[in-house]
């Protein structure tokens, strides 16, 4: 499953950068997050262990939109939401099997600077909202979490193709430690 989710991924980075090399404007921007803009962006990649015993397979999705809120210095202070959702699960002897799910939303804020280089864009910041986490086992027991905070850390960058649409990646201590995906520029 885990090759097929990264297959999946590359054809996918394959065929974007296929259509908006095709369709892009005469340049990236310069500065692709400036103050007033808005972003929506989404990524796939290992997701974090916030509750479970730390092992097994974990896979995480999450969608975040930021608006370019205040010019600070050479940069942008962003202000958004953040929506995840991660599972994993472990087989024990062959028979016992343990699967947590878990959903996180909140505030997303980060620091964002272009560097000066067309179509680039790298950034820094950190979510905080609430969290739940669903647990099952075997046939035996299945129960949740109840809420617990969710706070964490981001690094990443983007690369526009365009005015619109680009490539993104993030790392930390988020939904995932990693991920890559998809940003797009509406405003």
């Amino acid at each position: 499953m885990k090759l097929r989710l990264i297959t999946t991924g590359i054809c996918l980075a394959f065929c974007l950068l296929t259509i908006t090399n095709g369709y892009s404007q005469k340049s990236a921007p310069l500065s692709p997050v400036d103050q007033g803009s808005w972003i929506i962006g989404g990524g796939v990649g290992p997701a974090t262990d916030i509750f479970g015993n730390g092992r097994g397979l974990g896979f995480g999705i999450k969608f975040y939109f930021e608006n370019g809120t205040w010019q600070l210095g050479p940069g942008v202070l962003t202000l958004g939401g953040d929506l995840g959702f991660s599972i994993f699960s472990n087989k024990f002897l062959g028979a016992y099997h343990e699967v947590w799910n878990n959903v996180m939303f909140g505030a997303r804020s980060a620091y964002h600077y272009g560097w000066n280089v067309p179509g680039l864009d790298t950034y820094g910041g950190i979510p905080l909202g609430i969290g739940f986490s669903f647990y099952h086992h075997g046939r035996l027991y299945t129960g949740y979490q109840p809420i617990y905070p969710y706070l964490g850390f981001f690094v990443g960058t983007s690369y526009f193709f365009n005015k619109i649409i680009g490539v993104n990646g993030e790392f930390g201590y988020n939904v995932t430690y990693a991920n890559i995906g998809v940003i797009v520029k509406l405003h």
